[in-house]
């Protein structure tokens, strides 16, 4: 498998290719440039930035805080003014104040863990917003691949006709076709050659929006990229049990740990409101310097110098403490309600998930069965009516059920694997054995 190179893509993506080979991606390749580039994902991140602010200034609080002052103040006496005079002086001051909050109810203890909280759901949002994103560029990915595929069968329903075609009109030149058959072989061969015009329309637009996720904005990206489709294997034979999956997916799903997070959360808002209830104590010490008329400090008779401890503690606030109480339990409650219902729909995803990709795996046995089966026929009635023994009704027969099990086929291929997908990114990364 070849490396992938990102600055070979950013190069890519501002100046046209000058090599004729167009630039190949799996999807794990795709996947990876689009969480390299996509603008959205980017903006989530910048979130985690605004959490860790937040966390910091949670912890600061745990910290002493140190003040220096200094002032100038111009007095004028106005004990004398009878006399219409004034007796003028300026004080001098300069100290330094530090203070430390020593209890506040724990107030300060939940208000960090509530930021670390914080932190840790932000991190997930972005492990969640790639999730998604992924998932995005698997489906795009994919059809991408389908339309592809669709193109493909539509030129070779095109080729067998044409082939046909041309044999066709020999024999109509020596007499021994009818020229009914020349029309009807050219009529296949058109009809072929418009389906093939909308799967290559479908086609582009697929590759449009891949090239979106991708940011990749490129005119004519089909012309400069190519994509590897993934190995095909044997279809699955067995699945794990579907409890198995489900405890994955509970234990990995970013955003359902998000909503514990926000249950945790609330709690937490919900003891910082009980802890109002308690004083408040503070820690302070103060040294300063102050002087009439000079600037010039003397630390023997110019100093000042206090420190002590206070205590507050509040005994009525009009009921504000109750009411911000029973707010702080409101929203807790609706964040439990809110988790329990986010845990099921999780668990109907999965079921479902689990479902499809389980019917996406029958489908595809059968498809299997059936092409081998239809492509047995056609190449049977062929032979006969180029022996004379068919009808040229039943030989458009077998070429249209041909081509039609040969896209049910490819469509049934495509399901299984979006299917894979759809699994991998509901459960948050499970893969099946």
């Amino acid at each position: 498998m070849r490396i992938f190179c990102l600055s070979c893509l950013l190069a890519f993506s501002l100046i046209p290719l000058l090599t004729a080979a167009p630039l190949k991606l799996t999807l794990e390749e795709a996947q990876k440039i689009a969480l390299e580039q996509n603008p959205t994902l980017a903006q989530v991140q910048a979130s985690v930035e605004s959490a860790m602010a937040a966390w910091e200034s949670a912890r600061s609080a745990y910290l002493p805080s140190l003040d220096a002052q200094a002032g100038i103040t111009r007095r004028r006496d106005a004990a004398t003014r009878p006399l219409r005079d004034y007796e003028n002086n300026t004080l001098y001051e300069a100290g330094l104040s530090a203070s430390y909050l020593v209890f506040d109810g724990f107030a300060r203890r939940y208000r960090l863990l509530s930021a670390q909280l914080g932190k840790e759901m932000a991190l997930a949002n972005c492990d969640d917003a790639r999730r998604l994103l992924e998932e995005q560029v698997s489906y795009a990915f994919y059809q991408v691949l389908q339309a592809q595929n669709t193109m493909e069968i539509r030129q070779q329903d095109a080729v067998f006709n044409r082939q046909l075609e041309e044999d066709a009109r020999k024999k109509h030149e020596f007499g021994t076709a009818k020229l009914s058959e020349v029309l009807n072989f050219q009529y296949q061969v058109q009809s072929a050659e418009a389906d093939t015009i909308v799967a290559r329309n479908a086609w582009k637009t697929a590759w449009v929006a891949l090239g979106a996720l991708l940011s990749v904005q490129e005119e004519q990206i089909w012309e400069n990229m190519e994509l590897v489709p993934p190995q095909e294997g044997d279809p699955a034979e067995s699945f794990p049990a579907i409890g198995e999956v489900m405890t994955y997916a509970l234990g990995h799903r970013p955003d359902l740990q998000n909503a514990r997070r926000e249950v945790e959360d609330a709690e937490l808002a919900v003891k910082e409101a009980q802890a109002q209830w308690y004083p408040q104590v503070n820690a302070f010490a103060n040294y300063q310097f102050s002087r009439d008329h000079s600037a010039h400090f003397n630390r023997h008779y110019d100093r000042t110098v206090n420190f002590g401890v206070t205590a507050t503690w509040n005994l009525f606030d009009g009921l504000n403490t109750q009411a911000t109480i029973r707010l702080a339990e409101a929203k807790l409650l609706a964040s439990q309600k809110g988790l329990a219902a986010q845990e099921d729909t999780l668990k109907s995803e999965v079921r479902q998930s689990y479902v499809s990709l389980q019917a996406a795996v029958e489908v595809l046995k059968k498809e299997n069965s059936l092409l081998e089966v239809a492509t047995q026929i056609r190449d049977l009635v062929r032979e006969e009516y180029l022996g004379g023994t068919a009808t040229i009704t039943r030989l458009n027969e077998v070429q249209t059920n041909l081509t039609n099990t040969s896209l049910a086929r490819s469509n049934a291929w495509i399901a299984v694997l979006t299917a894979q997908e759809k699994l991998y990114s509901v459960t948050a990364g499970y893969r099946l054995p």
